[in-house]
């Protein structure tokens, strides 16, 4: 019995791997291919067996030749970790890494699994939208709105809304500008993106809104326009590729 409730017990307070970091940065003017080349030479060095990085590269938009660096999923306790190697590691990029480089920011992101449209489809190209909510926004209400739609589009038969694939992420530690991602995964390539590349929906399938109000009602669709309507301060959108050449193998 007292196996079974210190099992218990441990199962209660163990933590979801959901948390992931993501340093974001700009290699100098004229050093990117030598940055490249530092950092390939760092991630077959320190992050082939463990604490496997993927690069993606921003190829278009304001950070266009920016690369975002993400670690791999983890929890709160890891936080609490430090490498084995730490110095080793540390020195390494202090020679390597930084000196080429103009610009670093890092954050830390969870994933809300309620908001996603199956998520894990495996895609070498992605768009990213990134918005900036407005300060005061009861954040609940929005989850429970995008959880809505995520539940409807990925019942929706439609061509489309089939092959979508999105992870919703929440910024933390970003104080009173809440900040949230969607990544959109492109299963079939930056070409999906063209008008018309899934086939048209069948005559007569249900609107997003017909759907939405036989589930909630009339009422709930207009407090959803309304709490959409005036939810985001700002928003950007790029897209990006992963590199595989870069990312742990």
């Amino acid at each position: 019995m007292v196996v079974l409730l210190l099992a218990a017990s441990a199962a209660a307070f163990a933590q979801k791997a959901d948390l992931v970091t993501v340093s974001t940065v700009q290699p100098k003017n004229g050093q990117r291919m030598a940055w490249e080349a530092a950092y390939k030479a760092h991630i077959a060095k320190f992050h082939a067996a463990s604490d496997k990085t993927n690069v993606y590269e921003i190829m278009s938009g304001p950070s266009t030749g920016y690369y975002h660096l993400v670690g791999p999923a983890g929890t709160f306790a890891d936080f609490d970790k430090t490498r084995t190697d730490e110095m080793a590691h540390n020195l390494d990029l202090d020679k390597t890494f930084f000196p080429l480089l103009d610009q670093i920011t890092e954050g830390t992101y969870q994933a809300i699994d309620s908001c996603a449209i199956r998520p894990g489809v495996i895609a070498d190209a992605f768009v990213v939208t990134v918005r900036h909510l407005k300060e005061g926004l009861n954040i609940q209400d929005y989850r429970r709105e995008l959880a809505r739609a995520a539940k409807i589009r990925t019942a929706q038969n439609s061509p489309f809304w089939q092959a979508l694939s999105t992870s919703y992420y929440e910024q933390l530690w970003d104080g009173s500008d809440q900040v949230t991602v969607t990544v959109r995964s492109l299963k079939d390539g930056f070409k999906s993106l063209a008008n018309g590349f899934y086939p048209a929906d069948a005559p007569g399938t249900p609107s997003f809104r017909d759907d939405y109000v036989k589930l909630y009602g009339h009422q709930a669709w207009d407090d959803r326009v309304k709490l959409l309507d005036a939810a985001v301060a700002s928003t950007q959108q790029y897209i990006m590729k992963l590199r595989r050449d870069l990312s742990s193998k």
